[in-house]
């Protein structure tokens, strides 16, 4: 049967943030709504802009990143989670396939019909780097389609659903809460919204304007990190401790703080990156690594200049990327991008 674009459903676009992780523990559960991370990171006001294009009827499903085709490969559900709710069913290792595929089901539902989509997401963060970019796809693709399909979920629904496929997708575990949350976000609770406990520290008018400058050394696998036991057991003990000490005093400096004593406990440092990070002098500003991902993120101090001079340093490593800290969580845009 030939498929059509349905006119009443519109084309929308809906913008994620991404988000840097400073550190963080592993939480596991069988059941992926539950499982997940507690840490802590930064919002960015760059991330992923979803388009969608809902049509009628079977048909394939595109998704195109920055112009280039995603794979659509389906895994079985990873065996950890035996929840029998979710046994025996394939999962894309995509996550925003992930978010396609639960949200299809609500619109079948709904409308009686089956649905295919054109998703054109862009991204000016590189992905694989410890920018959140599976999470905010996931998130993005879900407001998106979520407006353009008329479905009426809730925000709280929305983020469970792109926790979920993060999670399953094994592209990472607490990034949606921590976007959810905004600024200098807090995960004290592992999971979406219907278990977990995440929410943003109150920043000064000029915290909030601080420059976050990010050097992209190279990619790093959070799926291969992740489910490393030595290494998880590394990142659970530091994890633990960093949180700790940042509730104590929770602001920008203790979160650099403790991010970088995090990044050399866990044996993730890059020669390149502890390079970087031991240039950056304290009169400057502080820095550490993205957890996960070799790309190194400073805050410069309250010196005259500091931000140029730690942007000028870094780019003598390789690209840089000049963020703000974003408050505001994935919204539907007005218009497309």
């Amino acid at each position: 049967m030939k498929s059509e674009t349905v006119m009443e459903f519109e084309t929308r676009t809906a913008f994620s943030p991404g988000h840097i992780t400073g550190f963080f523990q592993i939480c596991n559960h069988f059941d992926p709504h539950q499982k997940g991370s507690v840490g802590a990171g930064l919002v960015l006001n760059k991330g992923v802009h979803s388009t969608v294009t809902p049509m009628k009827g079977s048909g394939e499903t595109n998704i195109y990143l920055n112009g280039s085709k995603q794979s659509t490969d389906l895994d079985f559900l990873d065996k950890n989670f035996s929840n029998e709710n979710f046994s025996n069913e394939k999962i894309s290792n995509n996550s925003v396939f992930t978010v396609i595929s639960e949200i299809s089901k609500i619109a079948e539902r709904k409308y009686n019909s089956s649905f295919h989509f054109n998703i054109n997401e862009s991204s000016t963060l590189p992905v694989g780097s410890g920018f959140g970019l599976s999470a905010a796809g996931a998130l993005s693709a879900a407001f998106a389609l979520n407006s353009s399909l008329s479905l009426g979920l809730s925000r709280d629904e929305l983020i469970e659903i792109a926790h979920f496929a993060e999670v399953v997708s094994g592209a990472g575990l607490g990034d949606v809460a921590g976007v959810a949350a905004g600024g200098l976000a807090i995960r004290e609770k592992p999971g979406g919204s219907s278990y977990g406990k995440f929410y943003s520290v109150p920043l000064s008018v000029s915290e909030l304007q601080t420059k976050v400058y990010c050097l992209v050394l190279g990619e790093l696998s959070t799926k291969e990190v992740i489910t490393n036991d030595d290494i998880a057991r590394k990142i659970n003990s530091a994890g633990e401790s960093a949180l700790l000490n940042f509730l104590q005093n929770p602001d920008l400096n203790s979160f650099m703080k403790e991010s970088l004593a995090f990044t050399k406990s866990v044996g993730l440092l890059s020669p390149e990156a502890e390079k970087v990070i031991a240039c950056i002098d304290k009169a400057d500003g502080s820095a550490a690594q993205a957890m996960l991902g070799n790309t190194v993120f400073a805050i410069p101090s309250d010196r005259e200049g500091a931000g140029e001079y730690i942007s000028e340093l870094m780019q003598k490593f390789g690209d840089v990327y000049e963020c703000g800290i974003e408050t505001k969580g994935p919204r539907v845009c007005l218009s497309a991008f």
